[in-house]
């Protein structure tokens, strides 16, 4: 996408909470920062490096757990237990990642799917350590030192200046040789070991990469809500994230932010239809992918290129 057009949107973002006057926008907005990150770290594994996940959901859950546990039980500071939430499930991908990572296709969607469910019955069975289907309350809000966020602007800036440095890392990253490397591996992994990658272990470190996003992202939503259940981290979660990178655009992370933050607010602005949101919002997904494949950002992107076209510039001229 344009420069200019990323810079007015990141600034815009950042800047709606001083003219947004209801709290409840500035939660949903919090919620939807929560999401980008997760998006951000689909995007890199499914976008660019090619490979489905519908487990997600399971590592957004260890972070929240572990953010949780560790400073409910063990007393460490939430801060602290952000960098736990986002390294736990990072080692979990990165030991599991070998093997299922050697499937492809919908074969490597059904075992990640899976991977969830278990998480997700561990949520559910280790009553002892994650209380059930009672679940953790109690969690303390985000604090540095004495600086608490325990209002959803605050937190909303602390979310969103990490999800932006998530989002620009994740940017820069791409744009690097390890990036070509990614998307090499995406098109051909025959091409991609012809010319000396390690396609098997780029495939295990771009995966533990986005678990490690959803853990961090799981943490935030821990601390920001106070309570986690089971229920959070199922794989109706993973799909919900699925749609919001095909909806924005799976191969930009650009693409991954705006669906993330569509899919948080869509429910909201679509809540008089009560049952019918389901179908509304199906069909909304297929108009749109039939009518772009690249999602919101391939439509944007065509925009600006019409806008740019050699003839619209003589006609203004004329």
């Amino acid at each position: 996408m344009q420069r200019w057009i990323v810079t007015i949107a990141i600034l815009a973002w950042l800047l709606l909470p001083i003219i947004v006057t209801a709290e409840s926008t500035v939660s949903l907005m919090v919620f939807a920062s929560i999401t980008l990150i997760q998006a951000v770290g689909l995007s890199l594994l499914f976008g660019f490096a090619g490979q489905i996940s519908l487990g997600q959901a399971g590592f957004y859950g260890i972070g929240a757990y572990v953010s949780s546990i560790a400073a409910i039980r063990l007393g460490v500071p939430p801060i602290l237990g952000l960098v736990a939430a986002a390294i736990a499930p990072a080692i979990l991908a990165y030991v599991v990642g070998r093997p299922i990572l050697r499937l492809k296709g919908y074969y490597l969607a059904m075992v990640t799917a899976g991977l969830g469910l278990i998480l997700h019955t561990v949520f559910v069975e280790w009553d002892s350590m994650t209380g059930g289907y009672s679940g953790v309350a109690g969690i303390p809000p985000l604090a540095i030192g004495s600086f608490v966020f325990d209002s959803p602007r605050l937190m909303f800036y602390f979310v969103a200046v990490c999800a932006m440095c998530i989002l620009l890392f994740a940017h820069r990253m791409v744009g690097t040789s390890y990036g070509r490397a990614m998307r090499t591996t995406r098109e051909s992994e025959a091409a991609a070991r012809s010319v000396g990658i390690d396609v098997s272990r780029l495939k295990t470190e771009v995966f533990a990469l986005s678990a490690g996003m959803s853990g961090f992202a799981g943490g935030l939503y821990a601390h920001y809500v106070g309570y986690i259940s089971p229920e959070t981290f199922t794989i109706e979660t993973s799909i919900n994230l699925l749609l919001a990178l095909v909806v924005g655009g799976v191969g930009s992370l650009w693409g991954g932010a705006v669906g993330a933050i569509l899919l948080t607010f869509m429910p909201e602005w679509l809540h008089q239809l009560q049952n019918a949101y389901g179908i509304v919002f199906g069909a909304v997904v297929v108009v749109l992918l039939t009518v772009e494949p690249d999602g919101l950002v391939g439509i944007a992107r065509r925009i600006v290129e019409r806008i740019r076209s050699p003839k619209i510039l003589r006609g203004t001229a004329a």
